[in-house]
């Protein structure tokens, strides 16, 4: 059975969801556990387009359709909330198909900045779409799989906003009532799933809200075993240090994660010296039954048998050596 375990960030627009994604998955890779960091939309090439259109609306695509004997699509033009809803559906499909599951059934730790939740929060809750048709949309999508945990960074949206680097797409130029609804919304998830949801206020310190995580995050992982090694070829103990230079980007664009792992050589091991020890003896010996054949040789040569007892001797010893060389 699959231990993998996935993990969602959510908070309204600014909460620092990209930035406490990105600061678990530095602590996971530190201990030595093997973790993917993905996003929605947009967490497989289908979805990328997906995102576009969603966060940006028709405009961002004036060559896929014809507007008023153009073919340039009016800036005015926008989604339905109902096709949004679809679009949405549709980029989790393929994401949890593509992504997420095939991660999880190796054991991996999955980290989505954002994942059904948003959904009904942003359709259900800014949209006023029906709620449960959202949920059980989303549900088919993803075939059922909700996460393990779902930390929610709450923020008043009217503050969050100031922390946004970027030019607005569509869902955060909404305007406030919606953002505060979809806040809404959010808390109210949270509190009909209190074993899924952690909610932690995002107006802290962006230290002190990761602490809480980490905090959590420990007693999830607890009785994992190490699973990778760290670039210096340790298990992963060491503590991390994040870069906060992303602190305040929500816009995804750290999202979209391929990790590589890297096992380390470690040559102080103690039993590496062992083996060189072992090289070291079998080489010396293999001199030592050159020397022996060769003065045999001038000798006269030894009988048969003897050539033939020494010749398995050193192929064993060989062979050792090889074994150990290669186990290195």
């Amino acid at each position: 059975m699959s231990d993998g375990l996935f993990i969602s960030f959510e908070g309204v627009d600014g909460a620092g969801k990209s930035t406490q994604t990105q600061r678990a998955h530095d602590y996971l890779q530190a201990r030595g556990l093997r973790s993917l960091v993905t996003r929605e939309p947009g967490g497989t090439p289908a979805g990328l387009a997906i995102r576009e259109l969603v966060l940006h609306g028709m405009a961002s695509f004036p060559s896929l359709a014809v507007t008023g004997g153009t073919d340039v699509v009016d800036s005015t033009d926008d989604l339905a909330p109902r096709t949004e809803a679809l679009l949405y559906a549709a980029d989790r499909a393929e994401h949890v198909a593509q992504v997420v599951r095939p991660a999880l059934d190796r054991g991996d730790i999955v980290l989505c900045d954002r994942y059904l939740d948003s959904s009904v929060a942003y359709q259900a809750g800014g949209r006023e779409l029906s709620t449960d048709v959202i949920r059980r949309l989303s549900l088919w999508a993803s075939d059922g799989l909700l996460p393990n945990r779902t930390y929610l960074l709450d923020a008043d949206p009217t503050q969050s906003k100031l922390r946004l680097d970027h030019e607005p797409d569509r869902l955060e130029s909404a305007g406030d009532d919606f953002q505060q609804n979809v806040r809404e919304a959010f808390l109210s998830l949270a509190e009909k799933e209190p074993d899924r949801f952690v909610v932690i206020d995002a107006s802290l310190p962006v230290e002190e809200v990761w602490r809480q995580i980490q905090d959590d995050l420990d007693g999830l992982v607890a009785g994992r075993a190490p699973d990778t090694l760290d670039q210096d070829g340790g298990s992963g103990d060491s503590s991390y240090e994040g870069d906060d230079a992303d602190a305040d980007s929500d816009d995804g664009t750290d999202g979209l994660v391929e990790d590589a792992y890297q096992d380390g050589d470690d040559e102080s091991d103690p039993d590496y010296a062992d083996e060189d020890d072992d090289l070291e003896d079998i080489e010396n010996s293999d001199e030592e039954d050159d020397q022996d054949e060769d003065l045999a040789d001038s000798e006269g040569g030894d009988e048969d048998d003897d050539q033939s007892s020494s010749a398995v001797m050193r192929s064993h010893r060989l062979f050792r050596a090889r074994f150990l060389r290669k186990a290195r």
